[in-house]
């Protein structure tokens, strides 16, 4: 039994086993000559210069095939891509353990269909790609559900419900209600992620704002609280953890009655590849599953303890 399971009574009796996947760029190169060397080796496909596949036990994911559920429970392994979103994956500070609402999620989905998890961390923006690339079985990392990747990728039933919020230093509360406030601010945003995107749009419709991107929300917290963006776009949730955990004074954007003012309000989802409708059954079973017995609300209140009044 791992530590997270010890750590959360909520999953004491998984036997799932973690594999977290999350190498530097020497690791790769010391794959490739060691291929040139040996005949009859394959060189392993990366999926990005810091994650790759090495498991002893499992099939390169350069030559997994898509897998339906009946493979997957064959060969005992599902294969998850994330990437660092706290509360819901982040590692743990002493351990180094991937731990968070996802985390528990994947491993509940997991135990019910009788198989390990095997995570492979990357950039959010490669999430989708990779997942489409046959590369990964599954993606869960609190990703909104939204039409344009619903195009291209199938998505689980929402399993908790937040949306993207503006995040500003104290001395910029009053001054910025709405996004017409935004002219002539830079704001930062996550590579890949919904904010990115409404950034570039707010821009198309004629809104002169400064678009600054960073590899992950707590890199964009940190320019924000030093003043070198002057907002953030950000997912509520995550943001409500991270003023929780850091102390910080900055303040989430309300409007004139004191209420979120919320750019969108969406759910989260977890991505399977278009097609493969036995593993995204299983998934919503799983969920629906976890609704009726109130593990939702027992993962709330220990990944998400937080105030939510602003």
């Amino acid at each position: 039994m791992n530590t997270i399971m010890k750590r959360n009574p909520l999953l004491q009796n998984s036997t799932i086993r973690q594999k977290i996947i999350n190498y530097p760029f020497a690791g790769i190169l010391c794959v490739f000559f060691l291929a040139l060397v040996l005949q009859g080796c394959t060189i392993l496909e990366d999926l990005n210069p810091t994650a790759i596949n090495t498991s002893p036990t499992a099939t390169p994911l350069s030559e997994n095939p898509l897998r339906n559920l009946e493979q997957i429970q064959e060969r005992g392994v599902l294969v998850v891509g994330t990437a660092i979103t706290e509360p819901f994956e982040y590692h743990h500070a002493e351990t180094g353990e991937l731990i968070g609402f996802d985390v528990d999620t994947a491993e509940y989905i997991a135990e019910n269909l009788g198989v390990e998890l095997e995570w492979v961390e990357m950039s959010f923006a490669n999430l989708i790609p990779t997942l489409r690339d046959r590369k990964v079985d599954i993606v869960i990392a609190a990703m909104y559900i939204k039409p344009d990747r619903e195009e291209v990728v199938d998505f689980s039933t929402p399993y908790i419900d937040t949306g993207l919020v503006i995040v500003v230093r104290p001395e910029l509360e009053e001054e910025v209600k709405t996004v017409q406030d935004l002219a002539g601010l830079k704001v930062g945003v996550k590579i890949g992620a919904t904010g990115a995107k409404l950034a570039q749009d707010l821009v198309s419709q004629g809104i002169p704002l400064e678009k600054e991107e960073y590899k992950t929300t707590f890199d964009s917290f940190l320019d924000l609280e030093v003043g070198r963006v002057d907002v953030v776009f950000n997912d509520y949730l995550n943001t409500l953890v991270y003023m929780k955990d850091s102390g910080t004074d900055l303040k989430i954007v309300t409007n004139e009655a004191g209420e979120v003012n919320f750019l969108s309000q969406v759910g989260l989802g977890i991505a399977v590849h278009q097609g493969n409708q036995a593993l995204l059954e299983a998934i919503n079973t799983s969920l629906a599953e976890m609704r009726q017995d109130g593990m939702f609300e027992r993962l709330s209140e220990n990944w998400l303890d937080c105030e939510t009044d602003q």
